[in-house]
């Protein structure tokens, strides 16, 4: 595309032998927003820019959108498509008709965009005065191609203006009363499908399976033989309150995300990332779980709120910065597993003994190398050497193996140190008993290392156990262990 096109220098009707296609891109040629995404790419790779957007701001939203992009764009494969839109450019192009891009966006977004799609006449984008959108991209077309000398493809409301002054009019998306007010400024109007929104498609972003791994807060309850219907609908609270913050920081992480998400295997099909939930929903979404997750712990007592207000900026830590530092991410994850069990103490008030947490360290930690090393031999079965977003490659795999099996066997150790100590003789009859704990949990931490090293934990590892039968017969026995040691 040369520069002239980029600017907007397309040729008028009077040159070509066909109307022109004019396509907008904003929830039409993609289910999201590019300034949206760009921002949230901005912030991902530079949390200190969330300071100076409201200062661009003020200087006018075509101002904000052009600095926005001066500094983060978009390579190929970062970005959702609607392949029913990209199947009408096609059809457009085979008919010999040019076809052209107008959006609100910045020039660089939406030129790198074009760049993507390829074999496209010329953009229409907004620079740092003026917004296209609305009556000002209505008036920029039929400067250039006069009125009703083009077909256009929108979206909104906003593009009515564009509408009423296109030959043929063609809706992506939108309710009955969009398609409504379009008919009337076009009786043949045509309609494409956008992205389809659905029930599913939100409990997926949520993901409320995740909320399994919350089950943690009921350990400290059941570790201190506490049996009461105050500490059980404490510790249930905490439950809640823990599993919306999660569902809202798993949203934000998925927001800033996308670029890599879209890159991967199967990340890709996230809600966000297809373009199932809308962005803008997701901006939505992600703090209202989180004050509610918030709200809930606050009816519980004081210093559960604490834990979960914890667990909010570990996990905001992780999704910033952490998770982009070798190994400092899982350490991270492992520590996010161990607040949960915290947060279950501090809601029944039960103190964890330095034993508890030193084994739940190594225990977690093992799970969270379990969680990466998965998700790399994803990569691996994909044929790709690594992913954008994090620092690892494929060829660490044996390295993470070795890690993890090391962490998990030590949290045996300090089991077996724990249960060689006079506080078991005090609180269990049979103590000897607890001492079958160790051969479970050996077996369940080799077969779990043996089982993801072969491909088969494609999950995180606690929802891998509460689907594997094995795993749910090994956490059968263990309960009847520490019930026999009563």
């Amino acid at each position: 595309m040369s520069e002239a096109q980029a600017s907007g220098g397309a040729t008028r009707p009077a040159d070509v032998a066909a109307v022109p296609l004019v396509v907008d891109v904003d929830g039409s040629l993609i289910p999201g927003d590019t300034f949206m995404e760009a921002t949230l790419r901005l912030v991902a790779a530079d949390p200190a820019s969330l300071l100076r957007l409201p200062a661009w701001w003020f200087g006018g939203r075509a101002n904000l959108k052009a600095r926005v992009a001066e500094r983060v764009g978009f390579a190929r494969g970062e970005v959702a498509f609607n392949e029913a839109v990209l199947a009408a450019i096609r059809s457009a192009r085979a008919a010999g008709r040019p076809v052209y891009l107008a959006s609100g966006g910045a020039t660089r977004h939406i030129a790198e965009i074009a760049e993507e799609v390829g074999d496209l006449s010329g953009i229409y984008t907004s620079d740092g005065n003026t917004n296209l959108t609305g009556a000002a991209k209505a008036a920029r077309l039929v400067a250039q191609f006069g009125e009703g000398g083009f077909d256009y493809i929108g979206n909104e409301g906003r593009d009515l203006a564009v509408w009423a002054r296109a030959r043929h009019a063609i809706a992506v998306g939108g309710g009955a009363g969009l398609h409504r007010r379009v008919r009337a400024l076009d009786p043949a109007a045509a309609f494409l499908p956008g992205p389809k929104g659905s029930l599913s498609g939100y409990l997926r972003a949520v993901r409320p399976h995740q909320w399994l791994k919350n089950i943690l807060v009921f350990l400290p309850l059941i570790a201190a033989h506490l049996v009461s219907a105050p500490a059980f609908l404490a510790a249930a609270a905490t439950f809640l309150a823990l599993s919306l913050t999660a569902s809202g920081t798993y949203i934000a992480n998925d927001l800033l995300d996308l670029p890599s998400d879209r890159k991967h295997p199967s990340k890709r099909f996230r809600p966000l990332a297809s373009g199932a939930v809308p962005l803008s929903h997701g901006l939505v979404l992600a703090p209202g779980l989180v004050v509610a997750g918030l709200a809930v712990a606050l009816s519980v007592n004081l210093a559960a709120a604490g834990m979960v207000a914890l667990y909010l900026v570990v996990t905001t830590a992780y999704t910033l910065v952490f998770k982009r530092r070798m190994f400092v991410d899982v350490v991270t994850l492992a520590a996010l597993y161990t607040i949960r069990v915290l947060a279950g103490g501090v809601a029944v008030g039960v103190s964890l003994s330095p034993w508890f947490l030193a084994f739940s360290m190594f225990f977690f930690l093992m799970l969270a190398i379990v969680k990466r090393y998965q998700e790399l031999d994803g990569l691996r079965a994909a044929e790709l050497e690594s992913v954008s977003g994090r620092n690892y490659e494929v060829r660490d795999l044996p390295v993470l193996a070795a890690l993890g099996g090391a962490s998990g066997f030590a949290a045996v150790l300090v089991l077996a140190l724990y249960l060689n100590s006079p506080q078991v003789d005090a609180r269990y009859g049979q103590p000897e008993v607890l001492w079958l704990l160790c051969p479970l949990l050996v077996y369940w931490i080799g077969r779990v290392m043996m089982l993801t090293n072969r491909g088969f934990v494609d999950d995180d590892p606690i929802l891998f156990a509460v689907r594997d039968r094995p795993s749910l017969g090994v956490g059968v026995l263990c309960v009847g262990v520490f019930l026999a040691a009563l």
